[in-house]
């Protein structure tokens, strides 16, 4: 009999533990910050730690935070308010020093151990860190090869300072600065490939890329992220949980994005930057496929074209994020760019930018960047031909 009532109490528990789940938001926020950006993470943590959190007596909502900085233990907190409205940090896991959190298997296992803990049915993921979209290995800082035409500056970027690129020129997502370590977009892809996410937010540069987005268009509902670099403020983590929390994942996107560059317009001179999109990962196919017309239509165009007069969201010598709308349509046939337009617009539901981005003129704006090709750049064509997108658009060939 007391057998009996034990496995009765143990089942109705696993029943109510599978109901929670089935209902549970989980948001994690990870900050890959063992690099130059120690100091910007560890402000936007304690911007996250005092202001709106879930309580903690709750378990529907449940606010996870992985933070990496410099000469720190890494950590995997649950954040929370008691009932007096104090912050409430959790330790679920410490890992150990010497662990790379940029390193793809690191966020595999924060992303297990966080389901382990908190098991969700609707997942949302903050990635936090250097970026530099869908280039390979070392590619940003050190290239090696120049397109014919390709503008130079030895100067110093006086700018560098004010953004979250710095000087450190990464590829994808991450760096582990004292262990010269760094994620791959592939790599990446496959990391986030355990869950699915209602959306994935980028607080790093350069990543509102074609290639980036189709690389993860079967991972999350939405991305929200920036073809240029990003200020070293970030995102508004003042408002940003609550909103998640608050509202269904396509218009909490949106709100985050208006309320990002509410911040930076309230801000005069190069202060004053900012490009934010938002992208239905379920318009990127139909994306893909107006983009393989006008590409294979137009191959000798595009590799003819005069880039000078595409509009560019990179500075100082970075010349491969242009943007996507203004390419195509310098190419297109007129039938083309409107197929390719309406697609666009049925991914991109947001964007948004200053009139400049510190020094760059932003005159024509879709939302996404796009790697408009040379034959000189065999290094970063070979590796392009790996992309999700290349294979379904035939860009480079």
């Amino acid at each position: 009999m007391i057998l009996l009532l034990c496995a009765l109490l143990c089942l109705t528990a696993c029943d109510r533990d599978e109901r929670l789940a089935k209902d549970r938001q989980m948001l994690l926020v990870y900050f890959a910050g063992n690099n130059s950006l120690a100091a910007e993470g560890a402000s936007d943590y304690n911007s996250i730690k005092q202001n709106w959190l879930p309580t903690t007596r709750g378990s529907e909502k449940v606010m996870l935070v992985f933070h990496h900085f410099k000469d720190e233990t890494p950590v995997l907190v649950r954040l929370s308010k008691d009932r007096r409205g104090n912050t409430v940090e959790d330790i679920i896991k410490e890992y150990p020093f010497n662990t790379h959190s940029a390193d793809a298997r690191t966020l595999e296992t924060v992303l297990a151990d966080a389901e382990a803990a908190w098991p969700s049915a609707h997942h949302g993921i903050v990635l936090w860190s250097h970026g530099s979209g869908f280039l390979p290995p070392g590619y940003y800082i050190n290239p090696q090869e120049r397109a014919k035409g390709d503008p130079v500056s030895e100067e110093a970027d006086p700018y560098a300072f004010l953004v979250k690129a710095g000087g450190d020129g990464l590829k994808s997502f991450a760096q582990d600065e004292e262990q010269n370590i760094e994620m791959d977009l592939i790599d990446l892809r496959k990391a986030l490939s355990r869950f699915h996410y209602d959306f994935i937010a980028f607080d790093c540069c350069l990543m509102a890329n074609v290639e980036l987005a189709y690389e993860l268009r079967n991972t999350s509902d939405y991305l929200i992220f920036s073809p240029t670099e990003i200020m070293s403020d970030g995102f508004p983590y003042d408002v940003m949980v609550q909103t998640i929390f608050s509202q269904q994942p396509e218009a909490a996107m949106r709100s985050i994005a208006q309320s990002y560059m509410a911040h930076y317009r309230s801000f005069s001179g190069v202060y004053a930057s900012a490009t934010i999109s938002v992208v239905r990962t379920a318009g990127m196919q139909a994306l893909a496929n107006a983009c393989q017309t006008v590409f294979r239509n137009h191959q000798d165009q595009i590799l003819m074209l005069d880039r000078s007069h595409v509009q560019p969201y990179f500075r100082y010598n970075k010349h491969w994020f242009y943007d996507i709308d203004d390419f195509v349509q310098q190419v297109a046939d007129d039938s083309e760019y409107q197929a390719f337009n309406r697609a666009l617009n049925q991914a991109v539901i947001y964007r948004d930018a200053t009139d400049y981005f510190l020094d760059l003129e932003i005159s024509h704006y879709s939302g996404l960047s796009i790697y408009i090709p040379r034959r000189e750049y065999t290094v970063l064509n070979n590796y392009y031909k790996t992309l999700a997108w290349n294979q379904a658009t035939g860009l480079v060939q």
